[in-house]
């Protein structure tokens, strides 16, 4: 279990259409590498669907997030990300968490967000406003 610390091969694939099967994301993820399964998580009906796609071996999913993250599967842009299991939660970052603003205001500027967020400490940004 180790080797999956260091070299995970799972990915998380968000933003989905709810006309997206399983099916579908096998056939496109395994013109990449091999997959080992899929598994889609529907049951939050006001989210939209996602699922973990699992490969073989950690070059493909490598290569698999790096060439589908962004792309549009039936009009939708989906969010290619490493899958996080409990085991690699391990790795020291249990004082990081992940927090995800959105639907601002298009008035609102990065400065503001961390303003808002000062009093928590040091934030690194993912900064999608580009303004």
């Amino acid at each position: 279990a180790m080797d999956d610390e260091t070299h995970p091969k799972t990915l998380y694939v968000g933003n989905l259409s709810r006309d997206v099967t399983e099916i579908l994301i096998l056939q496109l993820f395994t013109q990449i590498g091999p997959c080992k399964s899929c598994k889609m998580i529907t049951e939050h009906t006001s989210n939209d669907p996602y699922c973990f796609v699992e490969f073989f071996e950690h070059r493909d999913a490598a290569a698999a997030l790096a060439a589908m993250n962004g792309r549009k599967i039936l009009g939708k842009e989906v969010k290619v990300n490493w899958a996080t299991t409990p085991s690699s939660q391990k790795k020291d970052t249990s004082n990081h968490f992940h927090v995800f603003v959105g639907d601002l205001s298009p008035e609102i500027t990065t400065e503001d967000v961390k303003a808002a967020f000062a009093p928590f400490g040091k934030i690194s940004y993912k900064n999608r406003l580009n303004r």
